[in-house]
């Protein structure tokens, strides 16, 4: 066996070394072919080719008969034995090749170009600037010839560019933070830079003049520090005695004004800033108290179609403070979550808290009625659904109440801003026929007195009064 596989071995070999030269002997007649162009040339290298090419097929076919069919009888699996081979056949085995008729075929010397030869110098050329490149702004005539060719109009021209130009803006969410980071104010660093230490020692020598404000602060949500804001009130009191004193001492020369005169309005001036600053916060509270009661019952419709829902309590206030809806409302609900997320107090607590702060009377008792349900395991969602329905019937019996208010103030005002000033014109024509006087003074001075002065003052007046007791209508 192992004999056998040698001699394939062998005939494998030179069948293989014949493929080679006839493969070497067919690329030297192409490269021939390539140089030499005259056609009786041509015509020879094809029959020679013909004749290369099929002693070449020849040759594989015999490979098929002894090569192929041999290695079929091989078993790949079973393993050479090295002992079997003897050692003379596994010296290197030379065959000798035939001698073949070559053709000497002169192929073209491969040489190294020189690096000292210059090469040449590679020219830009000047690229052709395309009409479609130049912009430049259309004459009227232009314009009004090229939309009659496209057969468009004006209109549809603007609506394609808008549309264009609104596809091309690039659109920006702005997220809310779930916080709110309120900014140092430069007039109160100012304040605190000259007057924190004697604002310090003012609030700690008088605290109950000081806490009341603080408490009211605190109600408020003012967008300062109370420290700070006791320092920018000593400050404004400090410079409004000289700022006072040296203006009215200026106008003094107009209106002939006495230095003890001066002085007062100056003191009085002075005081009157420090009260200003002092019940700014307090006044604010009515305010913030009515805005709170106006959007309390749809709050607590929305609330209690969320509790039946079956969702947790503190559900319920994060999509209240989510909504834009409740601008008053959500500032508390706001300070229920910071209760319960930042400084870990659990629901209960964190509404009691609040209910304590809180300046709207409805709002603090909704907190407590929750706080009660929560506590006893009550049912939150009846609960706010009774609620809900209760404050929307005051609700609605309060706007009712303010329309019949409004019907009786246009009486007032009929009778008094539109009547009464006629029947006094009335009143000063007949006076001034007579020939008589008012108060000293001619009567169409008077009249134009109370025609340009207390008729105005009297209709800005009665706004005022009817804007502050209808609010929110």
């Amino acid at each position: 066996m192992p004999n056998k596989t040698l001699q394939h071995a062998e005939s494998i070999k030179k069948i293989v070394d014949e493929i080679i030269k006839k493969k070497n002997q067919l690329n030297g007649i192409k490269d021939f072919n390539q140089i030499k162009k005259t056609k009786e040339e041509i015509k020879n290298n094809f029959n020679l080719i013909e004749k290369e090419t099929t002693q070449l097929f020849s040759i594989i076919k015999i490979s098929d008969e002894n090569i192929v069919k041999p290695l079929q009888n091989i078993n790949v699996l079973k393993p050479v034995i090295k002992n079997e081979i003897p050692k003379p056949l596994q010296q290197k085995i030379e065959i000798p090749r035939p001698a073949q008729n070559v053709l000497n075929i002169p192929r073209p010397a491969d040489t190294i170009p020189n690096s000292n030869i210059p090469k040449p110098e590679m020219q830009q050329l000047p690229q052709p600037q395309l009409q479609s490149g130049i912009f430049r702004r259309l004459t009227k005539d232009e314009k009004a010839r090229y939309v009659k060719e496209l057969n468009l109009s004006y209109e549809e021209l603007e609506l394609f560019v808008k549309e264009k130009r609104g596809k091309n803006k690039i659109k920006k969410e702005i997220k809310e933070p779930d916080y709110t980071i309120y900014k140092p104010n430069d007039l109160g660093a100012f304040a605190n830079k000259y007057m924190k230490k004697h604002a310090d020692k003012l609030v700690k020598k008088y605290p109950k003049i000081f806490q009341p404000l603080f408490d009211k602060f605190l109600m408020v949500e003012m967008e300062m520090i109370s420290r700070s804001y006791v320092s920018l009130m000593l400050l404004f009191t400090i410079l409004a005695f000289p700022s006072l004193f040296i203006f009215f001492l200026i106008l003094n020369f107009a209106f002939k004004l006495s230095i003890f005169t001066v002085l007062f309005i100056a003191i009085i001036g002075t005081v009157g800033t420090f009260l200003g600053f002092y019940f700014y916060p307090a006044s604010l509270l009515g305010g913030k108290s009515a805005s709170i009661k106006l959007e309390l019952p749809f709050a607590l419709v929305h609330m209690s179609a969320v509790a039946g829902s079956g969702a947790q309590p503190i559900s319920i206030f994060e999509l209240i403070a989510d909504s834009k809806e409740y601008p008053e409302l959500r500032k508390e609900i706001k300070k229920i979550l910071n209760y319960t997320n930042l400084f870990g107090y659990n629901l209960t607590n964190a509404l009691r808290n609040v209910a304590a702060t809180t300046p709207s009377k409805e709002l603090k008792e909704l907190l407590n009625g929750m706080i009660s349900t929560i506590e006893t395991g009550g049912d939150l969602k009846d609960y706010l659904k009774e609620k809900a329905a209760d404050t929307l019937n005051t609700y609605k019996l309060d706007r009712k109440k303010q329309v019949e208010a409004l019907s009786t103030y246009s009486e007032v005002y009929t009778a008094l801003l539109i009547a009464s000033p006629l029947l006094l014109l009335i009143t000063f024509a007949i006076i001034n026929s007579i020939g008589g006087k008012i108060a000293g003074l001619p009567v169409t001075t008077a009249a134009w007195i109370g025609i340009l002065v207390f008729l105005p003052m009297l209709n800005i007046g009665f706004m005022i009064f009817v804007s502050s007791s209808q609010k929110g209508l």
